[in-house]
């Protein structure tokens, strides 16, 4: 008898818990946006680029540890090498980019940037990370999660990269992390 009607009980929740399923709406999921990273971007893409990183509405919420790193290496200035854009600053020979870019019709969106350099043999510097206001958190696209993207395609960087058992990053706090092992 006990054992009727524990599965009478059992039926009923499962029956109880198809009804409000059935009720339930389907999230809400928005357009896929699919997304390509780059090293290059083209000399036409410069306005964009300048807005993204010198006109970024993020820049107050880091500002202090912005400062602390724009004080310590230097303003990054954006370049032209021949067709292509990339960054200098002044206390770093050279200077890796890595642009995601939003595939929209007609034309792919610079969504955002990381600049990094090997700061040593075993550690890779991520010097700034800007991302377009539209697809920062709390933007229109900011679902896509367009810094995270980045830091870690420049952590995969890293892993490619022999030796380097470490990724630092300055803002919004100083923090390493680690990619391999030492």
């Amino acid at each position: 008898m006990k054992s009727a009607l524990k599965a009478d009980m059992s039926r009923a929740a499962v029956t109880e818990h198809r009804r409000r399923r059935a009720s339930t709406p389907p999230p809400v999921v928005p357009p896929a946006l699919k997304f390509v990273m780059s090293s290059r971007l083209p000399v036409a893409e410069r306005d964009r680029l300048e807005n993204v990183v010198f006109f970024n509405g993020e820049q107050e919420r880091v500002k202090g540890a912005l400062l602390a790193c724009v004080q310590r290496y230097g303003v990054p200035a954006i370049v032209e090498d021949g067709p292509w854009l990339r960054f200098r600053v002044p206390a770093f020979p050279a200077v890796q980019s890595l642009y995601a870019f939003a595939e929209a019709s007609p034309a792919p969106v610079l969504a955002g940037v990381a600049m990094f350099v090997r700061e040593s043999p075993d550690s890779m510097l991520l010097l700034h990370l800007a991302v377009h206001d539209d697809f920062r958190e709390g933007g229109a696209q900011g679902e896509h999660w367009i810094g995270v993207r980045l830091i870690a395609a420049v952590r995969d960087i890293c892993l490619k990269t022999r030796g380097v058992e470490s990724l630092r990053l300055l803002y919004p706090r100083e923090a390493r992390l680690t990619v391999r092992p030492a």
